[in-house]
């Protein structure tokens, strides 16, 4: 009896021990990021000419998409089936081309930037409708405002991650904005209202998950060098709380960089990725015509574009980006 109760009181002494120390777990994923997926009209005739259609496009690069654990990528083009494929300067493509990112294993697209509006209120209707249809995650356009402003939030093998997309322009294209109808989320870099709700959002987000990251898209076109308010912008959006920050827009590849922020975080900021698929290098003889040497040799450079890849790591609570 004694012994029994001696082997009793040992398992409670082992098992206080045990639970006085502080256990640690340790998660990763692996996430992948991409810039413009562009709709140029030579580039989808092209595509439609082909057997597998848009998936060629998609081939060379589609083996690492499917075998991460997430990959993010920017739709510069409306999709709507019931019109024509449209290039620059108003894009438009067809669904199956949502069915090829979908095929190639991208799973989250940003749909804020300059040219969400080129089909109108219809083509952000038409272009959710699509997405949705494919089961992809996607922020930065909705239905009504608040949809578009809203922060998705998902999970990925036990990371819990919040995304969240807009745009600083819809080019010339405005229109009247009302509660119940479709919406860009715009948030201009010289807005400081609107820059700030959109600061409030992402630390409000940044409490409920453990990794956010924030799509936005702006910047001057063609250079390789972020322009110093949208550096400085990026970085108070990591001072809000974003983790990741994947940018677009300059169509060229521009720096990516750790960022260390005021609550002793390291945010990876990518100031833009450059076009993932387009055919924008085509333009330059017709560009060489104005004598223009910045945009001969500089345009050249929208032909190419870089896979960030890079590892979240989740070591007892603590996230941390190894890129």
């Amino acid at each position: 009896m004694k012994s029994k109760i001696f082997f009793i009181l040992l398992f409670i002494l082992i098992f206080i021990i045990i639970s006085s120390f502080k256990v640690q777990f340790y998660q990763q994923i692996t996430i992948s990021a991409i810039g413009d997926i562009m709709a140029h009209y030579n580039l989808q005739r092209y595509a439609l000419s082909e057997e597998d259609k848009y998936l060629c496009l998609f081939k060379a690069t589609n083996k690492i998409f499917l075998e991460d654990d997430l990959s993010i990528g920017n739709l510069e083009t409306p999709i709507c089936d019931g019109l024509p494929i449209e290039g620059f300067p108003e894009f438009n493509a067809k669904g199956i081309l949502v069915d090829a990112i979908a095929q190639s294993g991208i799973e989250v697209l940003s749909l804020a930037n300059n040219h969400s509006l080129d089909q109108d209120f219809y083509g952000i209707t038409t272009t959710i409708n699509e997405v949705k249809k494919r089961g992809l995650i996607y922020a930065g356009t909705g239905n009504n405002t608040r949809d578009a402003k809203k922060v998705v939030i998902f999970k990925v093998k036990g990371f819990v991650i919040g995304f969240l997309s807009a745009t600083w322009t819809t080019n010339i294209i405005q229109r009247v904005i009302k509660k119940d109808k479709p919406y860009v989320y715009r948030v201009p870099m010289q807005h400081e209202k609107m820059v700030d709700e959109f600061c409030k959002k992402i630390n409000k987000a940044k409490k409920n998950v453990d990794l956010l990251i924030v799509a936005y898209h702006a910047g001057k076109e063609y250079v390789s060098t972020p322009i110093i308010e949208k550096k400085k912008l990026l970085k108070r959006f990591a001072n809000s709380g974003a983790d990741v920050i994947l940018s677009h827009h300059p169509h060229v590849l521009q720096t990516i960089e750790y960022y260390n922020t005021t609550d002793n975080r390291k945010a990876l900021i990518a100031y833009s990725l450059g076009n993932f698929i387009s055919a924008q290098a085509r333009y330059i003889p017709a560009l060489r015509k104005k004598n223009n040497w910045i945009y001969d040799s500089v345009l050249s450079k929208t032909a190419e574009g870089v896979i960030l890849q890079f590892d979240v790591v989740k070591w007892d609570k603590k996230i941390s980006i190894v890129y």
